[in-house]
């Protein structure tokens, strides 16, 4: 039971993620410099970046093994509009002085609701675990999923939880070996970026068709009157990053707004890319 859909039940348990590991990962990552009214969020987008790599790889990972994803806490550092220069400087629509940011996205503020609960991929709404209603017999089976293999599960410290190593950066094939008979309902990604890193020689159909119907669970933020987004009426598509790298985005029916984020980016003289 508990909020959200999306592919089966999930008879076999639940994902989640380590996201203070995320949001720890590169320095400055939550960081709210003024911008101009109009003008891209880079910094917002930046941290939509990293997040959505951590969460595509949650994403696959659960439903490789069966299970749901509880959906992380993610953050947004620029408010949603609702017409170009509708944000202002402070990132956030004028009538709303109070507003601290980052704060935590409303769900439709990076993903497609409906589309979401009619995909492939079973997840569960973010306070799903910490509802009042969830069988504490549940809460009870967790096991920390450590990616390095034995020597990252040797060097964790002893704890009351169980922890399972992982090869870092596996394929689908080696987190099924890995991971596939563990019978703990809930399984904690301790390292979300390490636990994923591709579908193996031979695996072409998923290695296209999961990372794209991924890409169709992203909304976009709105909204930017920089004219390289005219075509969109200002809105900013959010992109799922690659696993394989930026190339693979050169294909994509998208891969100009990949080249454009990162020309603004480049020309910034920011360190972090669209890709």
């Amino acid at each position: 039971g508990g909020g959200g859909g999306g592919g089966s039940e999930a008879p076999r348990g639940f994902v989640t993620l380590n996201w203070r590991r995320v949001l720890e990962s590169e320095e400055g990552l939550r960081a709210v410099p003024r911008v101009e009214r109009g003008a891209l969020p880079l910094h917002h987008l930046r941290l939509m970046h990293v997040q959505l790599s951590a969460l595509r790889n949650g994403f696959i990972v659960a439903r490789l093994l069966g299970r749901a994803l509880v959906l992380p806490p993610t953050l947004c550092s620029c408010e949603l509009g609702f017409w170009p220069k509708h944000i202002g400087g402070r990132c956030v629509a004028g009538d709303h002085k109070t507003l601290a940011l980052p704060y935590v996205c409303p769900i439709d503020h990076y993903l497609d609701p409906s589309a979401l609960a009619n995909s492939p991929f079973a997840h569960r709404e973010r306070p799903f675990l910490d509802n009042n209603r969830t069988a504490p017999a549940l809460l009870a089976s967790r096991v920390t999923v450590l990616a390095g293999g034995p020597a990252a599960a040797a060097a964790a410290p002893p704890a009351a939880v169980r922890v399972v190593a992982l090869p870092a950066r596996p394929d689908a094939d080696q987190v099924v070996a890995a991971l596939g008979s563990e019978e703990a309902r809930v399984l904690h990604l301790d390292d979300p970026d390490a636990s994923f890193g591709g579908f193996a020689a031979g695996d072409e159909q998923r290695a296209a068709s999961w990372p794209r119907q991924l890409q169709s669970l992203l909304s976009s933020w709105c909204c930017t009157s920089d004219p390289a987004f005219k075509r969109t009426a200002g809105t900013v598509p959010y992109l799922l990053p690659p696993v394989d790298g930026p190339r693979a985005w050169a294909s994509e029916k998208r891969g100009w707004v990949a080249r454009t984020l990162g020309e603004a980016f480049e020309a910034a003289g920011g360190h972090a890319t669209a890709g």
